[in-house]
């Protein structure tokens, strides 16, 4: 996303500065202070200087396109103001351009704002503009304006504009270089856009960096932290948290929002499925009503229904046969008295000495427990042991639970020809 500033600040003798020391800082040339004799020279810096230009109102003279002569008349004026040793210099605009612009479309939005807001109004405008720091992410395209703050008059200065200085026109400013940059992003097919609000005003819930400065932004370059520096990287961090928690409740709010449109549906779907059996029967109601019904005769008695014998299932089929077992086992488990032979006519032979009766041994109890386990089981036993009965029935079970599943499912499938 492309990001905005605009800055202005003051070059002022009170703090030690010097216009020809800013201006050849920010064009990265050597300039010769006439007033001190010093050589401010900024060559070095020349690789991130891309493109310069001095932009001028209609009536100034030839002279001042040159950087060198601009500047060192500017402080010749102070000189001879009423306050020279705390004089005013210049007013110095830093201006942040859109990176998804290339270097022609960065110039041709520069010149255009400074020409209507600056040289337009009688400033003289000294354009730099700068390329991205070999650190960070290459984003950072700026340029820089050095204006003049006297009015032009017969050839040189004149006196101070103060009209300049007013918080409105800086305000204003802002505003249209905001205006300037949304243009040629749209003119170039971004569908992104800057704003000149602070991102309190703008609604926005994120913590603003702090800007470097040329003095931080060269140790950060070094690899040298800084304290702004460390701040900054403090706050991008806090930022990217917010915005994981942010995207977080935003796709857990859209989550919630289809289940109530699904959940609004299904009741919807319900109402109307209720309405139109509502209506059904209405309707069944005034025809019934709208035709003579003739007298109905007495019904007759019903006969008796005859009960029907349902089928057995397999669980009730197997108890069955579980109990014709049983009763035939307590059958045959029975004590049963055997029929006297029948009489024989007596014979004449010598009676035979009696022969002594063996011992009587007593009837084992049968046991009401299991068998023991030398007897072979019975077929009951075995039954009992196979659980065939529960089995059954589990299976009797599931078989009428998949009928039922299969009914539904073939109800769902047929479609509702009333919606």
């Amino acid at each position: 996303m492309a990001d905005y500033r605009f800055s202005a600040a003051i070059v002022s003798r009170s703090k030690g500065r010097s216009a020809i020391a800013a201006a050849a800082y920010r064009a990265g040339e050597k300039l010769h202070d006439e007033r001190t004799g010093e050589i401010k020279d900024y060559q070095r810096r020349s690789w991130s200087v891309l493109y310069t230009r001095i932009l001028t109102p209609e009536n100034a003279p030839s002279w001042m396109l040159d950087r060198q002569r601009l500047w060192n008349g500017v402080e010749h004026r102070e000189d001879r103001s009423t306050k020279p040793d705390t004089a005013q210099l210049a007013r110095n605009i830093e201006l942040s351009l859109p990176f998804e612009l290339t270097h022609e479309q960065h110039v041709e939005l520069l010149c255009d704002f400074v020409q209507a807001e600056f040289v337009g109004r009688g400033m003289v405008a000294d354009v730099a503009i700068h390329a991205p720091p070999h650190r960070g992410d290459g984003t950072n395209h700026h340029a820089h304006v050095l204006l003049t703050m006297r009015d032009i008059e017969d050839g040189g200065f004149g006196n101070k504009n103060r009209a300049w200085n007013k918080e409105e026109l800086l305000e204003h400013w802002r505003e249209r270089w905001a205006d300037y940059q949304n243009r040629a992003l749209e003119k170039y097919g971004f569908e992104t856009r800057v704003d000149h609000r602070s991102l309190e005003d703008q609604g926005i819930d994120r913590e603003p960096t702090t800007h470097l400065g040329p003095t931080a932004q060269a140790l950060e370059d070094q690899g040298v932290p800084t304290d702004r520096g460390d701040q900054n990287r403090r706050i991008k961090s806090a930022n990217h948290n917010l915005a994981l928690a942010k995207e977080d409740l935003a796709n857990s709010e859209k989550r919630l929002a289809a289940l109530k449109r699904r959940y609004a549906a299904e009741r919807m779907e319900d109402i109307q499925k209720i309405v139109r059996a509502v209506r059904e029967a209405d309707t069944v109601r005034k025809d019934e009503g709208s035709l003579p019904l003739p007298p109905e005769p007495e019904p007759p008695a019903p006969p008796t229904p005859t009960p029907r014998r349902s089928r057995l299932t397999a669980a009730e089929r197997i108890e069955q046969v579980q109990k014709t077992i049983h009763a035939a086992d307590d059958f045959w488990k029975e004590p049963r008295p055997r029929p006297a032979p029948a009489p024989e006519p007596p014979a004449k032979q010598p009676e035979p000495k009696p022969e002594p009766e063996p011992p009587k041994l007593p009837t084992p109890p049968i046991p009401s427990g299991p068998a023991p386990r030398g007897r072979r089981p019975s077929a009951y036993d075995l039954i009992a042991r196979m659980k065939y009965t529960e089995r059954a029935k589990e299976e009797e079970e599931k078989q009428t639970a998949e009928r039922e599943r299969e009914e539904a499912k073939e109800r769902e499938r047929k479609p509702d020809r009333e919606r």
